[in-house]
């Protein structure tokens, strides 16, 4: 058994604040400029001092790790959920529409995905996303909804795909219709 305690319980009081603080304005800096914008913005968003920025997080690797830890963790929720659906279809379809809606809504995310074709997140973590895509998988492809000859891998390139062109200029109704013609590859040729 660990006898670790988790950092948010070592620190004191204010400092869990500034780490929160921190947490959630490195979210918003992420999620607007990418993982290229700088600790200064983030300090200067969250009400700190680059030290504080510092102090919590080694390296700015540490921090975009922490915020997309958050941000794979809410991916695996709304993967499970669509796993207690009725129907397989339209749950596989749900997902893959808020996977890429998510993308183009965080461009670290977005960025991250298209770099290195999946979020760079703690192993057991994304362990656990890679099992409730293969269920998601196999569920659609049961119910005869998707390809038999999709993989799961490939279900993480296409979302690496779809996040890349969340970050590529253009028009929102062009992303839709690129999400859709993938979709639509998806589906046996019977569908």
């Amino acid at each position: 058994m660990s006898t670790e305690i988790p950092v948010e319980r070592q620190l004191r009081a204010d400092a869990r604040r500034n780490r929160a603080r921190v947490l959630a304005a490195a979210e918003e800096v992420f999620a607007e400029f990418g993982v290229h914008a700088g600790i200064e913005l983030i300090a200067h968003r969250a009400g700190v001092g680059v030290g504080t920025v510092c102090r919590n997080f080694a390296t700015k690797e540490d921090l975009i790790a922490e915020v997309l830890t958050a941000r794979g963790e809410a991916m695996l929720d709304e993967a499970r959920a669509a796993l207690v659906e009725d129907d397989p279809a339209a749950a596989f379809e749900r997902f893959m529409v808020a996977a890429a809606s998510r993308a183009a809504g965080y461009r670290a995310l977005a960025e991250e995905m298209a770099a290195r074709g999946e979020v760079p997140i703690r192993e057991d973590l994304r362990q656990q996303l890679t099992d409730a895509l293969d269920q998601l998988v196999r569920r659609a492809q049961r119910a005869g909804a998707l390809r038999t000859d999709v993989t799961t891998a490939d279900i993480k390139l296409i979302l690496s795909g779809l996040a890349q062109a969340a970050v590529t200029p253009g028009e929102e109704s062009s992303r839709e219709r690129f999400l859709r013609v993938v979709l639509d590859g998806l589906r046996p040729a019977q569908a």
